[in-house]
């Protein structure tokens, strides 16, 4: 992927000191025959049965001589001698060794990338090598040498789109002024003017090189033969823009940006940019205008929001702020709710003091409200006062001339109060009836179910039924019972194929110890055997609050929620197959909110937007899948085809490098891809 905003964050070089320490240890077998112990290890390599008694007879002699000879077989020492065999093409040995650390679960991004070492060495399958590369990797991404090692690999087989991105990640890893030069040379060398698409890349990655190494005059020299390769490159136009701000040339940096909005006006990011570069100058009220520009297209950017914020933080109270953010809301007004709501934003925005502010002055505004309902309350008081005085200086004068007749207004309180008690007591005494009616239902749909349940455990195995009802039998008569005793019923019924029984026993336990995670956990495990998801999710949640380190409830959870998401997506395919596209989206609008960042509902909800020609909506969908999960590769094809539908071929083009980039196993998509990017490719490289 191309990366597009400027990192300075040195990274920690673990692979590096990995294999620094390995070389300064004591070697392996500086005491014994190297011969004899290079061959049992060959042998044991080329064994496929480790049970076999060839393979145990072969450990127990190699095992032999350590403990004779006092080897160092510490997995430090084993490391070292990799490198040995390694160097000396004893790579049956190495392997053998490699293989047994894997097992061990020891330095596994080490040890696979050394397996691909010795794949690159002895055998003539690239896609093999670069497997075990990318193996190592996944244990450790910032494992530069594996990644370099990638990049070699694909430049050399031709493939140097993919190339040139591990090239980029490796500057990004690596602070090795060894590894930087000799990049720096492939580079130089690599260059071919003619080849305008690699060119345009290769230049780009040493325009990274040179920033990384703060030799900032030939980055941008760098960049700039880049872009006067391809001109049409807004994202490297986007990078160098970056470079500019990052360094304080904000003048330069809204040019470039200026320059990118002509052709694309409607590019958030790059307007975000301008906004900011322009706040920089002091120009306020045009980057005031230019954060407006971007929530008249997308209200929701979080990035306009805080730079609006940021323009008006020391200017205007908090709930005027709000109100100029939310402009484009009618009848909008900034009250305790919406000052919480958007300090909870500043907080994700990693402004805690601001977040701060805003609490005190929604605590504010509910102090005043308070006092507000307070005065009101007081004056009805007072008012009801007065109405009693008049009533009862009323009802003095009428008892003077009428002494048996009630006034009018007392009569109609009277009757009004009875007819809202009598109203009350009615309406109390539905709700606790419909209560008792739903809980005597409940109980009787669960009676059904344990009936069923039980009739199947017992005809499945009488007698072992029969065994765990005298345990039962044996539980039931223990008194007091508390939440132990309860769970350990649960259990039982669980065992003996009644989960419904053991779900009402472990709700019992609950009475007894409500704060208990495992008692949740357990809850949460049987509505997920009995495939009722949703409750499972409950309580399972409940069980991780209450204990963050219930490691068994957080798996659990994770499984529930992907079974949740699997049966919205299916329900919601469902009905885009059957072209029913307006409840395939009601679908999976409503797991969104649940799930807002679940690639794959993004990704099927922008299938559907497809049919329904909604272009603009697809795109969003299909970016934010991308940004959730950056491998998601169908989303870069999907994308690519959406752009290409708006008549956006260069930045379909760019979409469909990323898909290739990402390695897809389907041929035959990347064979249609292939020939796009060829396509595209000659009008804009």
């Amino acid at each position: 992927m191309r990366s597009r905003i400027l990192k300075n964050v040195k990274l920690t070089i673990i692979a590096g000191f990995i294999l620094h320490l390995a070389i300064s240890l004591p070697s392996f077998a500086d005491s014994v025959n190297l011969q004899e112990t290079d061959t049992i290890r060959a042998e044991l390599s080329s064994i496929k049965d480790k049970k076999s008694p060839q393979y145990t007879k072969a450990k127990q002699k190699l095992e032999k001589i350590i403990s004779q000879n006092k080897i160092d077989y510490s997995d430090e020492a084993r490391l070292k001698d990799i490198e040995r065999l390694i160097k000396e093409q004893k790579f049956n040995t190495a392997t053998y060794e490699l293989n047994d650390l894997i097992e061990n679960g020891t330095q596994l991004d080490l040890c696979y990338m050394l397996l691909g070492d010795i794949s690159a060495k002895s055998a003539n399958n690239p896609k093999k090598t670069a497997s075990l590369y990318k193996e190592s990797l996944k244990y450790n991404q910032q494992n530069y040498l594996a990644t370099y090692k990638l990049a070699k690999l694909y430049l050399r087989e031709n493939k140097n789109i993919i190339g040139i991105e591990y090239l980029k990640q490796t500057i990004q890893n690596t602070d090795d002024e060894n590894i930087l030069k000799e990049i720096e040379y492939i580079i130089q060398n690599k260059i071919m003017p003619q080849d305008r698409y690699d060119a345009n890349n290769l230049y780009e990655a040493l325009g990274e090189l040179y920033q990384k190494q703060n030799r900032k005059a030939d980055s941008y020299i760098a960049f700039n033969k880049a872009i006067q390769i391809n001109p049409n490159d807004i994202f490297l136009k986007y990078y160098l823009g970056d470079l500019y701000f990052c360094d304080c040339k904000d003048k330069e940096a809204t040019s470039v940006y200026d320059d990118i909005l002509k052709e694309y006006p409607n590019d958030t990011m790059i307007r975000i940019s301008k906004a900011k570069s322009l706040a920089n100058e002091g120009n306020l009220l045009s980057a005031e205008k230019e954060f407006k520009i971007i929530l008249e297209q997308n209200p929701n950017s979080a990035q306009a929001k805080y730079g609006l914020y940021k323009i008006y933080e020391r200017k205007m109270p908090p709930d005027k702020i709000l109100e100029k953010i939310y402009s484009n809301k009618k009848n909008y007004t900034a009250g305790q709710k919406e000052c919480l709501e958007f300090a909870d934003f500043l907080e994700e925005m990693n402004d805690s003091k601001a977040a701060e502010n805003y609490r005190k002055f929604a605590a504010k505004l509910d102090e005043l409200e308070k006092e507000k309902q307070l005065a009101l309350i007081k004056a009805k008081e007072e008012q009801q006062k007065l109405q009693q005085e008049t009533i009862k200086s009323k009802q003095n004068k009428t008892e003077k001339t009428t002494p048996k007749q009630e006034t009018t207004e007392i009569k109609k309180t009277e009757k009004q109060n009875q007819i809202s008690q009598t109203q009350n007591k009615k309406n109390e005494q539905e709700k606790q009836k419909q209560i008792s009616l739903n809980e005597k239902k409940q109980k009787e749909y669960e009676n059904k179910i344990i009936r069923q349940e039980r009739q199947k455990a017992i005809s499945k195995d009488p007698k072992k039924y029969n065994e765990y009802k005298l345990i039962i039998d044996k539980y039931q008569k223990l008194n007091p019972k508390d939440a132990s005793i309860y769970v350990a019923i649960a259990n039982t019924y669980k065992l003996m194929g009644e989960p419904t029984s053991a779900l009402r026993n472990y709700r019992e336990a609950q009475k007894f110890d409500p704060t208990n995670s495992d008692i949740y956990y357990n809850i949460g495990l049987t509505y997920m055997e009995l495939n009722s998801f949703i409750s499972a999710k409950a309580n399972l949640m409940k069980s991780v609050n209450l204990n963050k380190e219930n490691s068994k409830a957080i798996k659990l959870l994770a499984f529930v929620n992907q079974k949740i998401i699997t049966q919205i997506i299916n329900s919601a395919y469902e009905k885009y197959e059957k072209k029913d596209y307006i409840k395939s989206e009601s679908i999976l609008n409503d797991g969104l909110k649940s799930y807002p960042k679940n690639p794959q509902m993004l990704y099927y909800r922008a299938l559907v937007y497809d049919a329904m020609n909604r272009n603009a909506a697809q795109i969003i969908d299909l970016q934010k899948a991308i940004e959730y999960d950056p491998g998601y590769y169908m989303a870069y094809y999907q994308l690519g085809k959406a752009y290409e539908k708006i008549n956006d071929e260069r930045s379909a083009l760019v979409a469909y490098e990323k898909f290739l980039s990402t390695e897809p196993e389907e041929k035959d998509l990347i064979n249609e891809v292939q020939k796009k990017v060829i396509a595209l490719g000659t009008k804009y490289y």
